[in-house]
């Protein structure tokens, strides 16, 4: 019964890790703000990752994005300092 148990919890842990998560809304200072996906393209390879940061609110923010096939950006991670300014 405990096998039992413990292949379920497994199995509930393992399909929140695999849950899609949902796409991120560019914010003032982003980098594909007010424009449309294929309105800014690149000539960096697909795949390519490509880093932004930005004040927003008076906290700094740390954005990611990802080359697609048609070299337009898609925001992929975000992240936000705590602090700011760092010292």
């Amino acid at each position: 019964m405990n096998v039992l148990r413990l292949t379920l919890f497994c199995t509930i842990a393992l399909a929140g890790c695999t849950a899609a998560s949902p796409d991120l809304e560019p914010l003032p200072g982003s980098l594909t703000y007010g424009e449309k996906a294929a309105s800014r393209r690149t000539q960096a390879d697909p795949g390519t990752m490509i880093q932004n940061r930005f004040l927003h609110q008076g906290t700094m923010v740390y954005e990611t994005y990802e080359v697609q096939p048609d070299h337009s950006y898609k925001l992929v991670r975000r992240s936000i300092a705590d602090t700011w300014p760092p010292g």
